[in-house]
């Protein structure tokens, strides 16, 4: 346990350039979901994940970028009148630069660490 702890006290500082970058993403996307969808869940039962504030529409792009119930934040942006096209294009680059770019980023620096701890070793 303290090789795991002593390895991401070293990776810390490039843990927080991915950390930022991630934020950054983050919050441009929630802003352009808020301009693509807010206000545009006009149905009898608006879901709990929406774009029509800043927290809700932060909250719904961290569920994307960790894949937790896409699923139903991708039928409720496609009842929205936003074209299909554009709903598709939103969420997939999300997921793929969220999810399949910067987490894995952060997985990198992690196994980098431990070989640099078993290189020292």
């Amino acid at each position: 346990m303290m090789v795991i702890i002593d390895v991401i006290a070293k990776s810390v500082e490039d843990f927080m350039y991915i950390f930022m970058l991630l934020i950054l993403f983050n919050y441009i996307y929630a802003l352009l979901g808020m301009q693509l969808y807010g206000g545009s869940y006009n149905f009898s039962d608006p879901p709990r994940m929406n774009f029509d504030d800043f927290f809700s529409a932060y909250m719904t792009v961290f569920d994307l970028l960790t894949i937790e119930n896409w699923n139903d934040i991708l039928t409720s942006t496609l009842r929205t009148e936003v074209n299909k096209v554009i709903t598709l294009l939103y969420l997939i680059s999300w997921i793929f630069i969220g999810n399949y770019v910067l987490l894995n980023l952060f997985l990198a620096i992690l196994l980098s660490g431990f070989d640099d701890e078993t290189d020292d070793n």
